[in-house]
């Protein structure tokens, strides 16, 4: 027979301590007790539906599923990794990864190097080259506020929203199946509407929605009470044709014990880590409250301190100076352990749960690292999907992947190519945006514009020569064959009427700038040089060998060592153009840098 506490039974199945209690005192359930704790026989519950389902479980069966073939993944708003990594541990592969936050970033980074990251906002990413190459699509979008302008509620009233953004990029890369996460109180959000607006938008993409189900972590092997709403939904030619299967539940409720401690889902005790700790004032108060306990262990004058004007509130505010249970899950963790209304003390000591106890509730492995700051850490983990829940998810998704490789046999795709010109789509129009925002930006009144400071660049690079990735070694000929590169940046300056010989004669082989030369000019990202010829304008392309820090004069009699100037160190290309050409100089009427194909494509 199989025990389960009292409010163990109350978090799996959603309800209250006492409600429970209650049963246990009016005989609706047999009570036992166990080590001097009240609860239950699951095999005596069984007309409670999540218990049947514990008692019924697949779950073993279910662990063992392994693709047919290779499945291939594209995963929005990654975060800290908590899906990507269940996802990646049920066997797909993840071909791309999207995320905004740069430390989350770089944790993706550290733990998986051969995932291809893309790190910026998704409203910038096209992914039509993946079109038709990828198997599942899968985002935790954040919910934010919707339109609701048009009269049905679907595609175009979702615009401006994150939602929108992954329905776009199903919309452009048309995967076989696509699955959203998110609270589950997007369910009700603003009436319904927010959800009905979500349903039609899958019905416009040509998608058919599996009936949606808030899962709770508890059941899938996470000592956690979370719960997740899960969106799946199939693309209409397959969807006739196949069944979703919701994963088999864990057949036990797992408790903060098994997180911190050798459990069946660690080999170790969790190891010691970094984490926040509580000003002494905090610290004392909280002493007062035995595991399992919150504010109303306090002493009543104590309590009334404490909670300040939240104690003249409804609500049993239980988050409140709450010390977890070993014996019991975690509650939901918070972007911080530490936070008043949902306090997350250590059921043993009196200070916040640890970073890595934090990510063990997430039942994220112990070499699974977090990048960032200590508030960056707790942020990534305390919005993470569950590893297990994950993982669950995922082994029910690679069954139905089975299936429909059954019923329908395709080959798995290469997508490094189309990968490939997704990243270089996206740099292009990323420099294409940060120009046309520097413009936009030096062309508003009263805009300063910051000179680079030569002095500081000076003791930036020692040796004087800036360092330019860009500036690959070209094959001997280069500047004889004439072949450009259309994609690389471009700096125009101008050049004054006493120092314009050279230039004319396409010999010139150096170029010094003023002392004033705008910081908003991204020196390493420079390629090629164009002179502006006072009176005349345009003509010639020049290559930059190489950019670094000199003086005016330097080399000559009457050199001041401490006359700092940008030297371009230049070599002729190409005519572009047979006859000078005008164009605008933006940045203090001297200087322009842009893309060479925006240049050419002007004229």
């Amino acid at each position: 027979m199989q025990f389960i506490s009292e409010n163990n039974l109350a978090a799996l199945i959603g309800t209250s301590n006492a409600t429970v209690q209650k049963w246990a005192e009016n005989g609706t359930y047999p009570s036992h007790t166990e080590n001097g704790i009240k609860g239950f026989y699951l095999e005596e519950l069984t007309t409670i539906p999540e218990v049947k389902e514990i008692l019924d479980s697949n779950w073993n069966k279910e662990f063992q599923t392994t693709p047919i073939r290779e499945y291939t993944s594209v995963e929005l708003f990654a975060g800290g990794g908590g899906l990507a990594l269940g996802l990646s541990k049920a066997g797909f592969k993840h071909v791309l990864l999207n995320e905004f936050d740069k430390s989350a970033c770089n944790t993706l980074r550290i733990n998986r190097p051969k995932w291809n990251i893309i790190e910026g906002d998704v409203r910038h990413i096209n992914f039509t080259p993946l079109r038709n190459k990828v198997d599942f699509l899968s985002g935790g979008f954040p919910c934010q506020a919707f339109s609701y302008a048009g009269k049905q509620g679907g595609f175009n009233d979702t615009r401006g929203t994150l939602f929108f953004e992954l329905a776009r990029a199903v919309n452009e890369i048309r995967p076989k199946v696509f699955m959203c996460e998110n609270v589950k109180g997007l369910v009700s959000h603003d009436d319904g509407r927010t959800f009905n607006t979500i349903k039609n938008t899958i019905v416009e993409l040509g998608y058919t929605l599996v009936e949606p189900r808030v899962l709770k972590a508890i059941m899938y092997q996470v000592p956690q009470k979370r719960e997740r709403l899960i969106l799946i939904a199939i693309r209409n030619d397959i969807a006739s044709k196949v069944n979703f299967r919701w994963p088999s539940p864990y057949t036990q409720v797992l408790t903060l014990r098994d997180a911190l401690y050798k459990s069946v889902i660690y080999d170790t005790d969790v190891p010691k880590s970094e984490g926040v700790s509580y000003p002494i004032k905090k610290q004392k108060i909280l002493e007062l409250v035995p595991q399992g306990g919150d504010w109303r262990n306090l002493p009543e004058e104590i309590a009334k301190e404490y909670l300040g004007g939240s104690w003249l509130l409804g609500g049993g505010k239980t988050g409140m100076a709450r010390r977890l249970s070993l014996d019991e899950p975690s509650l939901t963790l918070t972007c911080s352990p530490c936070q008043k209304q949902t306090e997350r003390c250590h059921p043993l000591e009196t200070r916040p749960l640890s970073v890595r106890e934090y990510a063990r509730i997430q039942t994220f492995p112990d070499d699974w690292l977090f990048a960032g700051t200590m508030s960056d850490k707790y942020k990534q983990i305390g919005n993470a999907v569950p590893v297990n829940l994950a993982c669950a998810i995922g082994r029910s998704l690679i069954r139905l992947f089975n299936d429909i490789q059954t019923i329908m046999p395709t080959d798995t795709c290469d997508c490094s190519e189309a990968v490939s010109q997704v990243l270089k789509n996206l740099q292009e129009n990323e420099t294409e945006r940060l120009y046309e925002k520097k413009i936009d930006t030096i062309k508003k009144k009263d805009t300063k514009i910051k000179q680079l400071n030569f002095f500081d660049l000076f003791t930036e690079y020692p040796n004087g020569i800036i360092s330019n990735t860009l500036k690959e070694m070209e094959p001997d000929g280069y500047c004889e064959s004439n072949r450009i590169n259309i994609d690389k940046n471009v700096l125009i300056c101008l050049v004054k009427k006493d120092n314009t010989k050279k230039f004319i004669n396409k010999n010139a082989t150096i170029y010094y700038t003023g002392k004033k030369f705008p910081s908003t000019i991204d020196l390493d990202k420079l390629y090629y040089f164009i002179p502006y010829l006072s009176g005349m304008g345009i003509r010639d392309l020049y290559k930059i060998k190489i950019a670094r820090v000199g003086t005016r004069k330097e080399g000559e009699k009457d050199n001041n060592p401490s006359e700092y100037r940008l030297v371009f160190e230049i070599e002729y290309v190409k005519t572009l153009f047979p006859e000078y050409r005008q164009i605008p100089l933006e940045i203090w009427h001297t200087y322009t840098d842009m893309i060479l194909k925006k240049l050419i494509s002007s004229f």
